[in-house]
């Protein structure tokens, strides 16, 4: 594919996961709704431009964690297809694709006969997939960490530490109020290192703010692979990036994501 057929493929992938009909959002509307800090995101802007994997979580549904899920593949590095895994097979045909060439997405994992759903054996082979240098990106019931690795490495999925300890992020949302004043924000976030996974920020439900709990290394360590060096420019300038865009009320996913990909060419090594 092309790069912009890629674009558009990928746009109508995205789209499918909107489950609330109306306008997709993007990260501008989670940034403005306050439902994650802007450090938050920059910060994973950062990582998922280098390529990395996501899970999202949230026990009830409508919490928000498959519309966090499609904000962060807006951040994709260029050229990456996204392949959805509407059936078990296509996992099994990842090795057409090089490394880093494709991000498989499974709208849930868990059990159902809904499109793009995945239960079962077959999770621990898709989780597996990171493990090979493919990327992937999910979300399930779950409000934390330690409710995920229960469900993922317990039978029928059976996925191996190895395979959840190569997953990039995890983010968990959590719910509060009514329908009238719902407040959804990302509760905690956590990046993998060295295979375990290391709690960043948090959210204190008391005084509505985020609070960053250890120092960020992840996007450092992919620098590194890739030979890029002061990453800590590059996150601020991801920063300056989000803010410009929230100030101006572009909110548009496409728009989004053409800003994304402008700065994506800005950063890279000549």
């Amino acid at each position: 594919m092309t790069t912009d057929t890629t674009e558009q493929h990928n746009h109508a992938q995205i789209e499918r996961l909107n489950q609330r009909g109306g306008r997709t959002l993007s990260i501008v509307d989670l940034l403005e709704a306050g439902t994650i800090s802007l450090d938050m995101a920059a910060y994973a802007y950062t990582v998922m431009s280098y390529g990395a994997s996501v899970l999202t979580g949230a026990v009830p549904g409508g919490a928000g964690k498959t519309t966090l899920m499609a904000t962060m593949l807006h951040a994709l590095p260029a050229g990456v297809k996204i392949v959805t895994v509407d059936e078990p097979s296509v996992i099994d045909q990842a090795d057409s694709h090089q490394p880093g060439e494709a991000c498989f997405l499974v709208h849930e994992i868990g059990a159902g006969h809904w499109y793009g759903y995945l239960w079962g054996p077959p999770v621990a082979r898709y989780l597996e997939l990171t493990t090979a240098g493919h990327l992937i990106a999910s979300c399930l019931h779950a409000d934390t960490l330690e409710e995920l690795t229960n469900i993922l490495r317990a039978p029928p999925l059976s996925v191996s530490p190895a395979a959840l300890g190569s997953v990039s992020l995890i983010l968990f949302m959590q719910v509060e109020g009514g329908w009238s004043r719902t407040k959804r924000r990302v509760a905690t976030m956590y990046e993998a290192v060295e295979g375990e996974h290391r709690l960043l920020w948090e959210w204190c439900g008391a005084d509505d703010e985020f609070s960053r709990v250890e120092k960020p290394r992840l996007a450092a360590e992919l620098a590194a692979r890739a030979g890029r060096s002061k990453v800590e420019n590059e996150t601020a300038r991801w920063r300056t990036l989000l803010a410009d865009l929230l100030q101006r009320g572009v909110r548009d996913t496409r728009a989004v994501r053409r800003e994304v990909l402008q700065l994506q060419r800005s950063l890279a090594p000549a």
